[in-house]
């Protein structure tokens, strides 16, 4: 009596592997776009939560606080624009946690006194902050009337096509720092008066 032999031949083995090869591929392909997906909408719920935490600050104080200090005048939470004597725009510039570079000017407490009593704590970008000029960024007016708070240059996936997003940085492209296209990559929240920064 014959016997059938059983075992695969090293065809048949090559073939099963491409086909797992292929099938990996796509999975994981698919798996880094939900990935980057996840993290815009971290990015986009961050803004949400901190666009709330500043107007909680105002309705407390009458006034957005302060930009980070970044090595200059400290300002303490509750502080006026009026009476602190401090110049209430910080350096003038925008403040963020990561090494913000030509853009703006570093620091911890990138938001002055809205951590921890209006939100635990002050957020970090999810990939970018430690590294490079990306990431969050704040600017207030000198008077604390006005705000704008950036995802700065961190969309990976959900990115902004046109100023109708519900994060454009601006609304139109009527500001001298909105341009004829929307920044792909940043998202925005603001308060009234700031639409154009």
């Amino acid at each position: 009596m014959k016997q059938k032999n059983l075992a695969f031949t090293l065809i048949e083995i090559m073939v099963v592997i491409s086909i797992i090869s292929v099938l990996a591929g796509v999975v994981y392909a698919g798996f880094g776009d939900a990935r980057a997906l996840s993290r815009d909408e971290v990015r986009q719920s961050t803004l949400q939560e901190m666009q709330v935490a500043l107007e909680l600050y105002k309705a407390q104080f009458g006034f957005y606080p302060a930009e980070g200090d970044c090595g200059g005048p400290t300002i303490s939470p509750g502080d006026t624009p009026a009476t602190s004597g401090i110049n209430w725009e910080g350096q003038g510039t925008w403040t963020g946690p990561g090494p913000q570079g030509a853009f703006g000017s570093q620091c911890a407490e990138y938001i002055v006194g809205l951590a921890p009593n209006f939100i635990s704590a002050l957020p970090l970008d999810p990939v970018w902050e430690e590294e490079t000029a990306r990431g969050y960024a704040y600017q207030v007016n000198s008077t604390g009337s006005a705000y704008k708070l950036l995802s700065y240059q961190t969309a990976e996936a959900d990115v902004v096509a046109d100023y109708n997003h519900p994060f454009s940085r601006c609304p139109s492209s009527a500001g001298a720092n909105c341009g004829a296209t929307p920044d792909p990559e940043t998202y925005a929240v603001y308060s009234f008066g700031a639409q154009e920064w």
